[in-house]
């Protein structure tokens, strides 16, 4: 039988202030649960693939001498090259997140300095580590994407000195109003508040902003959770059963190719 262990999210040591990868502090009092104003923050957690030496197994691999070792590598192997995908399909299953943010969490599978060993049979274990910074809602499908080109129909008068050329009054036609939607959780459309708007980024990206002060300025961008911590959330569940149940298949699978 193959056990999957997984610990999420640990915070990397510059994240003091943010005890226990919560959305608890550093949140804006406007916000949701889901979101929140500032800089992004990083999270990271890895899975460990392990083998319980359940007595099923220790009789079969008795049988095979070199055979088990065999069976067992390759079985790490198959985490190794699969498991990415396993996961990216068990976030989306939960998460309106695009691909793209899941592949960038993504670290290089690696071997382990602990080992496997079932009945004897000792290998190299091997993890999957995802880091990732907090999210903005550009990755959960957010609309729209750009600011509103549309005005309202109906004119203000706004004092002219705010217009070059006008006189003492002018009359204009505002920006009409839009809220900035997200998915963040899969099947439940959000709005992340009527008091956030779109402004360019770094890098000129099109970003959800809210102001922090009682004046135009300061302004921080709007974010949410992070790919570890999707993972150790509502996808905690299907991540660790499909990764098993296809590790389990795989490993029969080798058992049953070297009793051949």
């Amino acid at each position: 039988m193959i056990k999957i262990r997984a610990v999420f999210p640990m915070c990397l040591p510059s994240e003091k202030n943010w005890e226990g990868c919560k959305f608890s502090t550093g949140r804006s009092k406007h916000m949701g649960g889901l979101f929140y104003t500032g800089q992004s923050r990083r999270t990271s957690g890895s899975f460990t693939v392990t083998c319980s030496g359940a007595k099923d197994i220790v009789k079969r691999l008795n049988k095979l001498e070199n055979g088990g070792q065999t069976a067992i590598k390759k079985t790490v192997n198959d985490f190794m090259s699969r498991a990415p995908a396993w996961v990216s399909k068990g976030i989306r299953e939960h998460y309106g997140v695009d691909t793209a943010a899941i592949n960038e969490a993504k670290q290089q599978p690696r071997r382990g300095q602990s080992s496997i060993q079932v009945a004897g049979v000792q290998v190299d274990s091997a993890s999957l580590i995802y880091k990732g910074r907090t999210l903005t809602p550009t990755h959960f499908k957010m609309s729209p994407k750009s600011r509103p080109s549309a005005q309202q129909k109906k004119p203000i008068r706004i004092p002219g000195q705010l217009i070059a050329g006008a006189g003492d009054v002018a009359m204009v036609r505002p920006p009409r109003p839009y809220q900035v939607k997200a998915t963040i959780i899969k099947g439940s459309r959000v709005s992340l508040g009527s008091n956030v708007f779109l402004t360019g980024g770094n890098g000129g990206s099109m970003l959800p902003f809210q102001k922090t002060g009682r004046g135009r300025s300061p302004i921080e961008a709007v974010r949410t959770l992070s790919v570890p911590q999707m993972i150790d959330g509502k996808a905690r569940q299907t991540i660790e059963t499909t990764i098993s149940e296809k590790l389990g298949e795989r490993f029969n699978h080798y058992i049953d190719q070297v009793m051949k």
